[in-house]
């Protein structure tokens, strides 16, 4: 009897210690697997890609299109424009004016597809083109400021002595070139594309390669305007024939009509002095032809196409511009290399020739300044 009471109390004591193990078991499990509360599952933020931090000054300069140096300075003459203009837009996630500025400035440049522009920055397609926008207006507001011709009597000398240093062509204040760039419009709605247009570009360059004028211009197929017609359109024209640069002259290439202020090449010269003229003329144009060069390998998305209004594209034209003579008021060394990487590029084929219109003063100028040289 005393055996059977003792061996049940051994068989309870055995289910009393296998129920405690089973209950320190399920709190070792609910401890490991339970979840964490929502306030504790904190994930860390990722830091925005800062290129002034995060990039070499050479793969900055390359990216960039600046040092890092002038890229600050930049930033701090644009800054004040950008933050007024997006006060009343200011949200958590805003990017930082110094970050809109540099993302355009790369989206210009057109180093990488856009897409990966705007992925690196740390914002979608669409807000890099938002982007664009507002700092492209920025940057044409201070237009006059950078991009104009000389004035004061003392400047125009300089610029004529300059390019008359390069082939002795006298009284040239500067050289005209055209180019033509492709447009899309968007739709107010949706992403789909309304249209191509075509903006044709004019710029006047000054021996130093600084733009001194330009006017962009949308041109409709309907139209067929040639680039004749489109310089009869523009204000540097009308300067001249208000006679605001007398004694001056600009040079023009074979598709412009000759005037008694734009010379163009003489077609199919055969006298010594009309050979002479056309080799100084070929000579001292040739600052203009690598200045459109530079300014598009500089700023690639000038060979490519421009996605916006036509207000936009002209303004990312005139703010590009912008950009290239401050690189050379300011002696930036990457404009230094982009410069240095295009002196082994080829010359331009000069196009067809078209007949002039008013040659008289042409004549005059050859018989004056390049008949003395053959004797």
């Amino acid at each position: 009897m005393e055996i059977d009471i003792f061996n049940d109390f051994q068989r309870d004591l055995q289910e009393i210690s296998s129920f405690q193990n089973f209950i320190n078991f399920k709190q070792i499990a609910e401890r490991v697997v339970r979840p964490l509360p929502h306030s504790v599952r904190k994930f860390k933020t990722r830091r925005r890609f800062n290129p002034l931090q995060d990039l070499g000054e050479h793969e900055f300069r390359h990216s960039y299109r600046y040092s890092k140096e002038n890229m600050r300075r930049l930033i701090e003459m644009v800054r004040d424009d950008l933050e007024v203009e997006t006060h009343n837009e200011l949200r958590k996630n805003q990017v930082p004016v110094d970050r809109q500025i540099m993302a355009a400035i790369r989206y210009w440049g057109m180093t990488e597809h856009p897409d990966i522009t705007a992925r690196l920055h740390g914002v979608s397609l669409r807000t890099l083109m938002k982007i664009s926008k507002r700092v492209a207006e920025a940057l044409a507001s201070k237009t006059s400021r950078y991009i104009r011709m000389p004035c004061l009597l003392a400047e125009k000398e300089k610029v004529t002595q300059a390019f008359y240093r390069l082939a002795h062509m006298p009284q040239v204040i500067g050289a005209v070139a055209h180019s033509r760039v492709k447009c899309k419009r968007l739709q107010h709605q949706g992403d789909d594309c309304k249209g191509d247009d075509i903006m044709h570009i004019q710029i006047v360059s000054d021996a130093s390669l600084k733009i001194r004028d330009i006017d962009c211009r949308l041109v409709i197929s309907q139209d067929r305007l040639t680039a004749a017609d489109l310089f009869s359109l523009t204000r540097i024209k009308e300067r001249f024939e208000q006679t605001e640069f007398r004694g001056r002259i600009l040079l023009g290439d074979s598709t412009l009509q000759c005037t008694s202020f734009l010379y163009t090449p003489v077609t199919c010269a055969i006298s010594g002095p009309e050979q002479s003229f056309n080799h100084s003329l070929r000579l001292t144009y040739e600052p203009v032809q690598h200045c459109f060069k530079l300014w598009k390998k500089r700023f690639g998305i000038l060979s490519c196409e421009l996605r916006g209004s036509v207000a936009t594209a002209r303004h990312i034209i005139v703010g590009s511009a912008l950009l290239h003579n401050m690189a050379i008021e300011w002696n930036d060394p990457a404009f230094a290399d982009f410069h240095n990487s295009l002196l082994g590029l080829g010359k331009p084929v000069i196009e067809d020739l078209h007949k002039c219109t008013d040659v008289r003063g042409r004549t005059e100028f050859i018989k004056n300044h390049f008949c003395s040289s053959l004797n």
